[in-house]
């Protein structure tokens, strides 16, 4: 973090019924002056167990902003930051993400703030009022990696997030298999139903986007588009 060293890769979100480019996911990626790519899925649970997370957290929120401070000049593509769930206990945590976007004078609907699901399991008294106080200051929250653990469909309803992700273990029979299309089609109707926009994370195939568009999931990313 000190030398520089992590950059931020950007994954595209496409319109799923039109392929249109809509959005992006920033991912970290840690490159060291020698060339070796050091994978997130080595470096990222280390830092989880400390606060040093959430310096990295905000390192990519500034490395993103500075992204959609150069397109001034074109259209301005939301992009999507992961937070840990260190950040629902840090003080003053919206005060500092307005600073930043601030500082770069950018619309706030331009970031949205991601948290997994797994991460709000046992952080429900204070998810609440969290995600409440960055919607309040123009920001969207996006749930994710909806699928991955004990999803709670319940505790979904309760939680006043705008976008709802779903995990790409939920495609992994390549929504041929008639048990997963039922649970896609179950999720898809339960989001639409709560004003929730959709977003299948992990799309390789045509035959997932086809089902996917028959269930009006609304963005798309995955290597079947566009890699980070």
């Amino acid at each position: 973090l000190e030398d520089n060293e992590f950059c931020v890769y950007y994954q595209p979100m496409f319109v799923t019924m039109t392929g249109q480019l809509k959005s992006a996911e920033a991912l970290i990626r840690w490159i060291k002056p020698d060339g070796t790519f050091i994978s997130p899925a080595q470096f990222i649970p280390t830092a989880e167990r400390s606060d040093l997370i959430m310096d990295i957290d905000w390192y990519v929120t500034e490395s993103v902003c500075k992204t959609l401070e150069k397109q001034n000049t074109m259209p301005q593509f939301p992009i999507s930051v992961n937070f840990s769930r260190r950040h629902i206990r840090e003080k003053n945590f919206t005060e500092n993400l307005v600073s930043i976007v601030d500082k770069y004078e950018l619309p706030h609907p331009l970031l949205e703030v991601e948290i997994t699901e797994s991460a709000m399991v046992g952080e429900e008294d204070k998810l609440y009022d969290w995600i409440v106080s960055i919607r309040n200051a123009g920001f969207s929250v996006a749930i994710d990696d909806f699928g991955s653990g004990l999803s709670s469909l319940q505790f979904v309803k309760d939680i006043p997030a705008d976008v709802l992700k779903i995990d790409k273990s939920l495609l992994s029979h390549n929504c041929e298999d008639e048990k997963e299309r039922i649970v896609l089609e179950s999720i898809f109707n339960f989001a639409h139903r709560l004003n929730m926009k959709t977003v299948a994370e992990g799309v390789e195939t045509k035959e997932q986007l086809a089902f996917l568009r028959s269930c009006e999931c609304y963005k798309i990313q995955g290597y079947l588009f566009a890699r980070p």
